[in-house]
């Protein structure tokens, strides 16, 4: 050791190359993390991606006044995403009964 506390020579660098060894492991792992976290909410996702809220069976797409919304292919259900029940609504004519669900729908 120097006399000003230092290492030197050759404990000096070892703690030079244990401290790199250790960033880059903890880089590495931070970067694996992330990594292990993105694939992990793209299988979540996938496992829930296009199945009906009801019942759990996989959900369709068709073509509904032009728009094309989800339907279950067990029970029938029809899910709009967001937007899609107010464009329905907005491609009606006025009165009937879509008049009649567009209050109920509308935001204040």
């Amino acid at each position: 050791m120097a006399a000003d506390g230092s290492k030197t020579g050759y404990s000096g660098e070892e703690d030079y190359f244990y401290r790199r060894n250790r960033d880059l492991l903890e880089k590495r792992r931070k970067e694996l993390d992330a990594k292990r976290g993105d694939e992990e909410k793209n299988e979540r996702r996938s496992a829930h991606w296009m199945k009906c809220p009801k019942c759990g069976a996989d959900m369709e797409e068709i073509s509904l006044s032009n728009i094309l919304v989800d339907k279950c292919t067990e029970c029938e259900g029809i899910f709009f995403d967001h937007g899609e029940l107010e464009t329905l609504l907005e491609s009606q004519e006025q009165g009937g009964f879509l008049s009649g669900m567009r209050g109920i729908f509308k935001k204040s």
